[in-house]
């Protein structure tokens, strides 16, 4: 399998024109074999987007879906239908699967009824009751993602539960898949732009998700020192150069205006850097607390996209969470060390079931 550095950073970019399009294509052939994607004869839907992630629709068609349905969402903070519509196509007519490619920001109620697969994201999502209702029995909804990875309320896990609508996620673990350390990866370019030396930094890591392990290791390999918290107020009273916050999404996040009045009681200094999960930005600037990036991320999104390590880690991501779908839907045993693993209404909020 090609390394992520294979592909450097300079490679995202939202213009597809500024894309190696051969060169995400031949990542995404050989790991649909890697995993043996095979969707001949679904009806797939997925978003339409800009960047490495637009390669989504073709993906799906490359592994033989017989309809993919490309949904795009029009807003002030998405990008127009033509920019979608145009990095969407151009990985499918570069792969010669134009054709079973339909590009739209909207399905006919009635056509839900054909459709196979539905995947998460911010342009098909939020999956909703309404949306699951029109839906077949049959039908699976990819995550596209691991549970602890998403905002509350992006799917409606009690509904599919009630139409007896499998929800499937990939498991980033997979050695096919393995993310964990590329969050790792990513974390580190995060502090490297905040101006960060980690070497002998006293960096405190705050995470309530898998990827503490890995980050707690990168970060040593770095020569920083480091000390893993599961709950801001778990977090010591050290003077921490940097405090990196590796949460889950929520709706309250838990680094509050009591957990950073008591970082600024104890460590002023220190650099609040937001990784994953949510702070109160408001109390942080009260409190005069600095943080990176400048920019609050987007709710659910990381502190750097993960295109920014090249196409490599996206097509993993994209092929595992198809790969998990495709298991579900097939009634393949899902669970343990597998590709994926079933997601149900009461795990959803501590983050997987095991079949």
């Amino acid at each position: 399998m090609p390394s992520s550095r294979d592909f450097p950073a300079k490679s995202f970019a939202g213009d597809v024109a500024e894309i190696d399009i051969a060169g995400v294509l031949a990542i995404v052939r050989k790991q649909i074999a890697s995993l043996d994607l095979d969707l001949s004869g679904l009806t797939v839907v997925v978003g339409a987007t800009t960047g490495h992630q637009a390669v989504t629709a073709t993906v799906a068609a490359l592994a033989n879906a017989s309809r993919v349905v490309a949904l795009t969402r029009i807003s002030s903070r998405h990008p127009s239908f033509a920019a979608t519509a145009h990095a969407t196509l151009a990985f499918a007519k570069h792969a010669k699967v134009a054709e079973r490619v339909e590009v739209t920001n909207r399905i006919d109620s009635r056509k839900w009824q054909d459709v196979d697969i539905v995947t998460y994201s911010l342009q098909v999502g939020p999956i909703s009751r309404s949306l699951i209702e029109l839906l077949p029995s049959h039908a699976v909804v990819s995550l596209m993602a691991e549970p602890w990875e998403l905002r509350p309320g992006v799917v409606d896990f009690d509904a599919c539960d009630e139409a007896g609508i499998k929800v499937a996620a990939p498991n980033l673990s997979h050695p096919a898949i393995d993310l964990l350390p590329e969050f790792a990866r990513l974390c580190c370019i995060l502090l490297g732009d905040a101006g960060v030396d980690q070497r002998a930094a006293r960096i405190a890591i705050v995470s309530d998700t898998p990827c503490a392990p890995s980050l707690e290791h990168t970060l040593r390999e770095g020569g920083a020192r480091v000390s893993v918290f599961s709950h801001p107020v778990l977090l010591t009273d050290d003077a921490w150069d940097v405090i990196v916050v590796a949460m889950r999404p929520s709706d309250k996040p838990p680094m509050d205006i009591n957990s950073l009045g008591r970082i600024a009681q104890n460590s002023r200094q220190a650099l609040l850097v937001q990784f994953s999960g949510g702070i109160d930005r408001s109390a942080a600037s009260y409190f005069g607390l600095r943080i990176w990036p400048p920019k609050r991320p987007t709710s659910g999104q990381l502190g750097l996209p993960l295109d920014v390590l090249g196409p490599a880690p996206m097509v993993r991501r994209l092929t595992g969470g198809l790969k998990a779908a495709e298991a579900a839907y097939r009634g393949a045993e899902l669970g343990g060390d597998s590709v994926g693993f079933l997601v149900k209404a009461e795990s959803a909020t501590v983050g997987r079931e095991r079949a």
